[in-house]
């Protein structure tokens, strides 16, 4: 009886197991679940990677519910706007203005399409890259309209920021808009925060600013970066004044600054404009593709880049007309000279002194200056 009960239990748990019996029903062999590793957006990484060596910090807002960017104005003003995702509104709160505008809030619509959200409101439209934190769009604050560009970040050590850039910039008088200025070189940044403007020109290896072709005189400006105790901002200074107020932008290709400059000359005419600085480096293929862009708080148009050719769509105007691309120089015909980081666009049928300068600060944007306008212009890659 012993043997017989040992051979009823083992048939029973081969019963469970789908077997011991000829008749007996097999149970499906089970598939294991199939497990997707999801593939890290470069753009993203290579931001966050910018950010955290640069020390930036996200700007932070009143709880979890509200993303908050600091953003330079084209007419020369630095404002903070917040969004909140749960009430859907945004505010706008003035940090410094050359025109005495006050804040503004409301209530705003969002639509995203990739990595890209845009918010809209009343005579207000901007959009947020996620994958580095960049704000561009048009706003209406007053009676002023205004192309606005920003960060998400904010700086923490100035030492950090230390290295060498490129810039474009356009500046005139904030009473009536002349005297049009529009520097175009180098900028280096040392860790004590002195920082050297090369007007024209590019710093040799003693460290001197020196003009890159004898066309152009090189002219330089000593400032100094400081962190305001009051606000947490960045600012510029000259001398005994302020120069501006420095953003910076955690790209995927390095550091990108958006300059508020405002301050007043040695007639005590007040200036106002912006300044766009880059990590050096050279551009090719990368800079194909769509942009869409806007300047003095208006939709220009757009770009199209495809190798040498780039098709420039005037939305004033409704010309569509090609241009020629040239990679890695600073200006024009005699004027042309290698340097890296800048495209110049050139349509054959216009004068010789017509043409444009295009920066990429990123995979998000890139600012072009032509030379027929006292704005920079800035691009968002669609």
């Amino acid at each position: 009886m012993k043997n017989a009960l040992t051979f009823l239990v083992l048939g029973a748990v081969l019963s469970a197991c789908g077997g011991g019996s000829d008749g007996g029903t097999r149970a499906a062999p089970v598939t294991p679940p199939v497990v997707v590793t999801p593939v890290a957006d470069p753009v993203t990484v290579a931001s966050q990677a910018v950010a955290a060596q640069a020390g930036l910090a996200v700007i932070a807002g009143a709880n979890a519910d509200e993303t908050v960017y600091d953003v330079a104005a084209d007419i020369g003003d630095t404002w903070r706007i917040t969004f909140d995702s749960v009430k859907k509104t945004y505010a706008i709160r003035v940090l410094s203005t050359q025109f005495g505008l006050s804040d503004r809030s409301g209530t705003f619509t969002a639509a995203t399409t990739g990595h890209l959200t845009t918010y809209t409101a009343t005579d207000f439209s901007v959009t947020v890259d996620a994958r580095t934190r960049l704000l561009s769009g048009n706003i209406k604050l007053g009676s002023m309209v205004s192309t606005v560009s920003g960060t998400g970040y904010a700086v923490g050590d100035v030492a950090r920021l230390a290295g060498s850039y490129i810039f474009l910039g356009a500046m005139r008088n904030a009473l009536n808009g002349g005297d049009r200025f529009n520097p175009k070189g180098s900028l280096r940044i040392a860790a004590d925060g002195a920082a050297q403007l090369c007007n024209g020109g590019v710093f040799n290896a003693q460290g001197v600013c020196s003009a890159v072709s004898p066309q152009l005189e090189a002219e330089n400006a000593s400032l100094t970066l400081v962190k305001d105790a009051k606000n947490g901002l960045l600012v510029a200074r000259q001398g005994g004044q302020d120069f501006g107020i420095v953003h910076v932008h955690a790209g995927d290709r390095g550091l990108a600054l958006f300059i508020d400059r405002y301050s007043r000359n040695q007639e005590n005419v007040l200036r106002v404009g912006t300044i766009v600085a880059a990590k050096q480096q050279k551009i090719g293929t990368e800079i194909n593709g769509s942009y869409a862009c806007a300047a003095q708080g208006d939709t220009t148009g757009k770009i199209d880049i495809a190798g040498n050719v780039a098709t420039i769509t005037n939305n004033g105007t409704g010309k569509v007309h090609a241009e020629n691309v040239t990679l890695n120089k600073l200006g024009l015909g005699a004027q042309a000279v290698d340097f890296d980081g800048i495209a110049v666009f050139k349509d054959p049928a216009d004068v010789p002194a017509d043409y444009s300068m295009f920066m990429p600060l990123s995979s998000s944007m890139a600012v072009e200056f032509s030379t027929d306008r006292s704005f920079l212009t800035t691009c968002l890659k669609k």
